[in-house]
């Protein structure tokens, strides 16, 4: 069964419309050519419930970053042929200041889309207002979130709307909320792998995941923190190593860079001077086999310096091995691990890779984000 802010549970509430965060920050060309519409490609089965159910549909976005004035550059206006071309409806533009605005919408057809001006033309939209929130919901009968890219925000149409009006997650903004919290909650052989360049930016990720999975794979730089004594996070790293319930498995090899010369080594003889530069045959080996057993798979951060041939073998190796395992959930996520499936797999071997960068890291960092509680925790749904 659905939870109760599950999209799906709209149908037969006899709403009439919605106000719909979606993320349409898309890269623009300077001559306003869209170089990648995925985005709004992602909105379209939301969208296409709505209207199915005779829902007006009220889009609510940002583009850019304009602080809180007005700029042609940054104008949605731009993006309306491209919509209408994506989603397959006609798109009717309004700005959210025309004090004709209510009459606009009531007087637009249920199987047409409404597309609200950049708001963050509007500086109360970042700084939060509970005014500016009312003012958006008093719009729409309900509200969906379908902009898990800017969810990590505490922005009045992320969080301060939910106060006001029932609220939903749409298709997207769910994959992620529970690809990321695991579909199949079970401990046992569910393994998270985490590589990068230091643990600073890690350490509340890996407890965070501690009880959560059986296993956790280190990778990268970050490495060094476990086993060099010397190393500013040594002391943490070893009480995350000694944590009693999930199993850190360290690499038994790594390469190393020396002298512009890349070479593999025991780990145990590891020098602090050395720089890891990915892990070795030996670990690549050991891996593999923990993901091939493994029927939830969470991958975050590259296992070196996977840009540069030499040192890219252990990441490719870890991307073929969870997309080899097609009997596991996968997920990946963030924005170097995206970008090494861009370089070496396949989205679709995945079966969910998040493209929401800052709220990814977030999420996995924190367990949810801003505009999530906001949803799960509406009391008027």
């Amino acid at each position: 069964m659905k939870e109760k802010f599950h999209i799906e549970q709209i149908v037969n509430k006899n709403y009439k419309s919605c106000l719909l965060r979606v993320d349409f920050n898309v890269p623009i060309s300077d001559t306003n050519i869209i170089l990648d519409n995925t985005r709004i490609h992602a909105v379209k089965k939301t969208i296409d419930l709505l209207i199915n159910n005779k829902i007006k549909v009220i889009l609510i976005s940002h583009l850019g970053r304009p602080s809180g004035k007005k700029n042609p550059t940054f104008s949605l206006n731009k993006l309306v042929m491209e919509i209408e071309n994506v989603l397959n409806y006609k798109v009717n533009f309004l700005e959210l200041d025309d004090q004709q605005i209510k009459n606009k919408i009531d007087a637009i057809n249920t199987n047409e889309i409404i597309l609200l001006e950049n708001i963050r033309f509007f500086r109360d939209e970042e700084s939060y207002s509970d005014i500016f929130s009312k003012k958006l919901s008093s719009l729409a009968d309900f509200y969906i979130n379908e902009a898990f890219a800017v969810s990590h925000r505490n922005h009045s149409s992320i969080t301060g709307v939910p106060l006001y009006l029932p609220s939903y997650m749409g298709y997207k903004m769910y994959d992620e909320y529970t690809s990321v919290l695991n579909s199949n909650p079970q401990f046992k052989n569910s393994t998270a792998i985490f590589g990068g360049a230091k643990i600073d930016d890690k350490i509340l990720i890996l407890q965070n995941f501690i009880k959560k999975v059986e296993t956790i794979l280190i990778g990268g730089g970050m490495i060094k923190s476990f086993i060099n004594s010397k190393d500013d996070n040594y002391n943490t790293a070893k009480l995350i190593l000694n944590n009693g319930i999930t199993k850190i498995i360290l690499p038994d090899d790594i390469l190393i860079k020396s002298n512009n010369t890349i070479k593999t080594k025991l780990i145990e003889d590891f020098s602090s001077d050395d720089q890891i530069v990915d892990i070795g045959p030996k670990s690549i080996n050991k891996y593999t086999k923990i993901i091939n057993d493994s029927i939830y798979i969470l991958w975050n951060g590259p296992m070196g310096i996977f840009e540069e041939k030499e040192t890219s073998i252990g990441t490719m190796q870890i991307i073929n091995s969870i997309q080899g395992n097609e009997a596991a959930y996968t997920v990946a996520g963030g924005g170097s691990t995206v970008q090494s499936i861009n370089q070496f797999g396949n989205f679709s071997n995945f079966n969910h890779v998040s493209t929401g960068g800052g709220a990814f890291m977030e999420f996995i960092e924190n367990g949810s984000l801003p505009g999530i509680d906001a949803i799960i925790e509406n009391k008027l749904n």
